[in-house]
């Protein structure tokens, strides 16, 4: 091989090698934001919610109540749509009289279907907001205080609620129940039963 050929391989090489490992950078152009564009989708518009007439909702409630009271035996799904008619009356007409009673209803069955918490919070609504313009607030109040006492162990609230019936309507059969019920409260099953036994042999 020439000198020529054995000097000129050697540079064409270097030169193909450095093209290709000295190739220009990709340069990340910074994006800037313009506030006149809308960089995010806008926000759904607002639907007015179609209120029910009071005539429909109470239409409504009556079919309702027909279909599950009529049955021996609790069908749930009825239950909840039963719940969710009173709840809405409630929500809309909340002055009208018969949201008391729609309200002690609606405690009653989803008491009925284990849902505790939320039945005290219906018996909580019904004797809070209505006052004595419920005539049934007494059962109201002693079925508030049971659901704490017997259903979720909350003695503190049972005891509260048991004494305020006792205090607001002392000559009723339920202020006497929430007498015998404090002094009840805490104690087994058994010594329930050998509480009464007791108390027959007497």
């Amino acid at each position: 091989m020439s000198i020529l050929k054995k000097t000129i391989l050697p540079i064409a090489w270097c030169l193909l090698f450095s093209a290709c490992t000295n190739s220009p950078a990709v340069v990340e152009v910074p994006l800037v934001k313009d506030s006149t564009r809308l960089t995010e989708l806008p926000p759904p518009p607002k639907v007015e919610e179609e209120i029910p007439s009071r005539i429909d909702l109470q239409k409504k409630i009556k079919e309702k109540e027909k279909e599950l009271f009529t049955s021996e035996t609790l069908d749930v799904a009825k239950g909840k749509q039963m719940v969710r008619l009173y709840d809405t009356y409630h929500k809309y007409y909340y002055n009208d009289l018969a949201c008391p009673e729609y309200l002690f209803k609606a405690g009653e069955i989803t008491e009925n279907m284990g849902q505790y918490i939320r039945a005290a919070e219906f018996y909580r609504m019904c004797c809070g907001e209505y006052g004595d313009a419920f005539k049934l607030r007494p059962e109201c109040m002693f079925r508030l205080a049971n659901v704490y006492d017997f259903k979720l162990n909350d003695y503190v609230r049972a005891k509260e609620m048991y004494e305020t019936l006792i205090r607001e309507y002392p000559k009723t059969q339920m202020a006497k129940d929430a007498a015998s019920a404090i002094k009840l409260m805490g104690i087994s099953d058994e010594d329930m039963i050998k509480k009464f036994e007791a108390q027959n042999k007497k």
